[in-house]
């Protein structure tokens, strides 16, 4: 395998175009595992078009093996996928926004003031803040059909599980005293 191949601008320049195709793909896959759940549309659609390139990339890489007999552009987005689904698996995304915004939220906890306007609290957008006994529940942008949200409950979570019917909260532990929580539409 060789990178300094006289190969055809055209494959080169799509190679590359798919690359950053894969780069801007991969990035919003990072973003949708930002809130504690999954955003699920953004995720799908950008599993769809992750899976388009991904035919593309294999035309490609034919074309560049048989044809030119390199490789080396081609490696670049694969690497990406794995980079991505690694960081997605080990939960990075969420880890990293919740450190970034863990300050914000314990001082906006501390007064819990019920609203609902939408702000930012460090990297969250909630949408709803809501007074419970002893914590505050804090809606975050992102769920599908339910609403979805960090809880924080010193005294811990009523009842850890899934929501069991409509307008029931369900709980996750987080860490310490905060807890992730969806409540079923």
């Amino acid at each position: 395998m060789t990178c300094v191949m006289r190969a055809a601008r055209w494959w080169t320049v799509l190679s590359v175009v798919t690359v950053v195709l894969v780069g801007i793909v991969c990035c919003v896959i990072v973003w949708t595992f930002v809130p504690p759940v999954v955003v699920f549309p953004w995720f799908a659609l950008a599993s769809a078009l992750l899976l388009g390139l991904g035919v593309v990339w294999s035309v490609l890489g034919l074309i560049g093996w048989f044809g030119f007999r390199s490789l080396c552009i081609t490696t670049i987005a694969p690497a990406v996928v794995l980079v991505t689904a690694a960081l997605v698996m080990l939960s990075v995304p969420s880890t990293v926004a919740f450190a970034v915004s863990k300050p914000s939220l314990v001082a906006a906890s501390a007064q819990c003031v019920q609203s609902w306007n939408d702000h930012w609290i460090g990297v969250y957008r909630v949408w709803r803040v809501q007074p419970v006994d002893g914590g505050c529940l804090f809606y975050i942008e992102g769920g599908l059909i339910d609403s979805i949200g960090l809880a924080y409950l010193p005294d811990g979570a009523p009842r850890l599980g899934k929501p069991r019917r409509d307008g029931d909260i369900g709980y996750e532990h987080y860490n310490g005293d905060w807890y992730r929580f969806v409540q079923r539409f």
